[in-house]
């Protein structure tokens, strides 16, 4: 059997039946982060939707050859706890997005009405949807760190790790975990402010 690292390797270089093995042996980590994150944010689904985010996580990571990015072979599951946990989320806000341009809702004397006669006043509106604009803005910022950047801050900003879990979890000095997240928060702020954002 092989270790994980060579398993990784293999599927670096596009080795398809070690693609199939790796799928097999971690399917079952993928789809644990998956619920685990969707029942955190108390999102109603189902064993399909598990299985379709499931499936479009493995196809992302084989497509955009995605464990090149991965630093420690031996730490895959970790990785690909945070990757699973990512895509649930952009899953959630995918259905939350989905959901509002088509959304109804019943009153209570049983009557349908379209939700846009239901919406907050213009000022709600405006201030929720400023509040999306930053969302992806910040996601936009993330995106470009360098890999270990982005995974410290996602740690630390999505799924609410302290500085000490997150260098128990990557194996690295606490100031270290410090250190970047305060440089990585000063540098978002400064490009958000670029951006217009107070």
């Amino acid at each position: 059997m092989l270790t994980s690292k060579e398993l990784v390797n293999r599927c670096v270089n596009k080795d398809k039946p070690a693609w199939s093995e790796f799928v097999v042996r971690f399917r079952p980590i993928v789809e644990r982060s998956v619920r685990a994150r969707l029942t955190r944010h108390n999102f109603s689904h189902t064993a399909e939707d598990i299985k379709d985010i499931t499936q479009g996580i493995f196809l992302d990571i084989w497509e955009n050859n995605k464990l090149a990015l991965v630093k420690d072979e031996d730490r895959i599951t970790g990785w690909l706890a945070v990757v699973s946990q990512n895509a649930a989320i952009d899953y959630i806000r995918s259905q939350a997005k989905f959901n509002r341009q088509r959304s109804v809702c019943v009153d209570e004397d049983g009557t349908l009405n379209d939700i846009l006669n239901i919406l907050p006043s213009e000022i709600s509106l405006s201030r929720e949807l400023a509040k999306e604009d930053l969302t992806e803005a910040v996601d936009k910022l993330i995106e470009v760190l360098e890999p270990r950047e982005k995974l410290i801050l996602r740690l630390n900003i999505q799924h609410n790790q302290t500085h000490k879990e997150i260098a128990d979890f990557l194996n690295i000095p606490l100031n270290t975990v410090s250190s970047i997240l305060r440089r990585t928060m000063i540098s978002l702020r400064e490009n958000l402010k670029k951006k217009g954002y107070t």
